[in-house]
């Protein structure tokens, strides 16, 4: 199973964010990590942006997972395995704060 199929089993922003940096200490450190949750055609999804202490580092990440670089963060998105609910109805997003600084 891909790296990206393991973070999409996850259903809830706090055990994705676990996952992201057990996965991530692999590669190093993690400077920042900021998570997104919104509302894209009736799936609950979190966009990722992460910085890792060195580029090369970003850069064997980046390649593991298949993912890209937006605004010199390195960035994803996953759907999380969580079926919406009326709740889900209001807000289209948010951000979910970091203790990563």
């Amino acid at each position: 199973m891909s790296a990206l199929a393991q973070l999409r089993r996850h259903s809830d922003v706090a055990s994705l964010k676990t996952a992201l940096q057990q996965m991530c200490s692999d590669f190093g450190r993690v400077t920042r990590l900021d998570i997104l949750t919104a509302m894209h055609e009736d799936n609950k999804q979190a966009i990722c942006f992460l910085r890792m202490e060195h580029p090369e580092q970003e850069q064997r990440l980046m390649k593991t997972l298949g993912v890209g670089r937006f605004g010199g963060e390195v960035v994803f998105v996953l759907n999380l395995s969580v079926p919406v609910t009326t709740e889900d109805s209001g807000r289209s997003s948010h951000w979910v704060d970091s203790d990563i600084h």
